[in-house]
């Protein structure tokens, strides 16, 4: 009796395989959304926040650009970006609060920016919401002045570079219309930036919960495909056994020559 032993072989590698080309298609959508934000590959220090920090940050990503820690200067903000191509500034408020930040606090930032003459700024908020704002990405308007809320660690750290980029187009849109263009045309930017927004953030979620199902999906098959490799292990020593049992039977008989 001659009996072939059968195994089946496997490795990571064949559950890495499998599920190659979906892996692929989502960092080929990730790549594509990071496209629409060149600047924000790269993100943010996480950790201890301080405006060193965001400050080397923004110096890193938009190299054009000037920044000046202001934070130390009274009813102003933590730094002052100046953008090359039109020499706009920028101000930059960075707020590191336990719960929501206060909705005194963004009067007071819509405040500075008046005393300052400056009609662009970023409230930065790194963990927490800000009262009054919905979603970790909005834009406002107050009077003549644009501003941008954030909150940081719901935009994987790297939400004060997008809203960086985001403000510099508008400037740039502004200065392109500067002469023809008036209040509710600037309304209508605002309202259909913050709708494009909106769009990114559902799609970086669908994205990352595509991202979640995969890896779950992948688990699971791990596990299933262990268990028929422990089945079938188990069956082949079984094999084995009844093999080994029937040559010692075997033994045990006397063939005459």
């Amino acid at each position: 009796m001659v009996i072939s032993h059968a195994s089946i072989a496997t490795s990571t590698e064949t559950i890495d395989k499998f599920f190659s080309p979906l892996k692929s298609d989502i960092e080929m959508i990730r790549a594509q959304l990071k496209m629409i934000v060149p600047t924000i590959a790269t993100p943010a220090t996480k950790g201890t926040v301080t405006v060193e920090n965001i400050f080397k940050s923004y110096e890193e990503h938009f190299l054009d650009d000037s920044f000046e820690d202001v934070s130390t200067i009274g009813k102003y903000a933590d730094i002052k970006a100046t953008v090359s191509e039109t020499k706009t500034e920028v101000l930059i408020e960075l707020k590191e609060y336990s719960g929501k930040v206060p909705t005194s606090e963004v009067e007071k930032f819509w405040r500075d920016m008046e005393r300052r003459s400056v009609r662009y700024g970023i409230f930065l908020s790194m963990r927490s919401g800000i009262m009054k704002i919905s979603g970790p990405l909005k834009l406002e308007t107050n009077l003549n002045r644009t501003a941008i809320f954030v909150v940081n660690s719901e935009l994987n750290w790297f939400g004060h570079i997008f809203a960086y980029y985001i403000i510099k187009k508008i400037i740039e849109i502004e200065q392109i219309k500067k002469e023809e263009m008036k209040g509710t045309d600037l309304s209508t930017i605002v309202s259909r930036v913050n709708q494009c927004i909106i769009e990114i953030q559902q799609d970086m979620k669908n994205i990352d919960r595509i991202q979640e199902i995969a890896d779950a999906l992948k688990t699971t098959a791990s596990n299933r495909l262990q268990e028929i490799i422990d089945l079938s292990n188990a069956y082949k020593k079984r094999v084995n056994d009844k093999i080994n049992e029937a040559f010692k039977e075997i033994k045990r008989v006397d063939v005459p020559c």
